[in-house]
């Protein structure tokens, strides 16, 4: 039973992971990145605007999101790691190296940087920012995958 579960409940320990992450490496860098002085003001806008986002509304819906996404991850996980080789850490680094491949170039290029026309630096900020939040999500994800499989 425990097998079939390994993907979503090692999902759902990269969810915690994101969200604490998040508020280690976003928070920080929220001074910068919010700076009216640096920040585009159609950017700051977006979230002190009518009508708020909906986290603003609804803070647990960003919550639920990111679990209801890393639960599908860690099921993706189980499947790519079978052939992989190496330490658990290893194959948690590679993991959150894809998912930032795959995610974060395109929504950072199209979202912020050409919609919202943050400026490029700032861009790159949350790209590295983003990195360490993915990694870390790697890492829980294939950390208790691995616990998970010896139990």
């Amino acid at each position: 039973m425990i097998s079939r579960l390994r993907g979503p409940l090692a999902g759902l320990a990269g969810g915690l992971a994101w969200l604490l992450s998040m508020l280690a490496i976003f928070g920080p860098a929220q001074s910068i990145l919010t700076d009216p002085a640096r920040q585009s003001a159609k950017f700051l806008e977006v979230f002190a605007g009518t009508p708020p986002p909906r986290m603003s509304e609804a803070p647990w819906i960003v919550a639920a999101g990111i679990f209801a996404i890393t639960t599908l991850w860690g099921c993706v996980y189980v499947g790519l790691s079978r052939s992989w080789t190496g330490a658990w850490w290893r194959r948690g680094l590679r993991f959150g190296g894809i998912a930032w491949v795959l995610m974060v170039p395109w929504f950072e290029f199209y979202l912020p940087w050409n919609v919202m026309r943050e400026p490029a630096l700032l861009v790159a900020l949350e790209m590295a920012c983003w990195l360490g939040v993915l990694l870390c999500v790697g890492l829980a994800i294939a950390g208790v995958e691995r616990a998970l499989r010896r139990a």
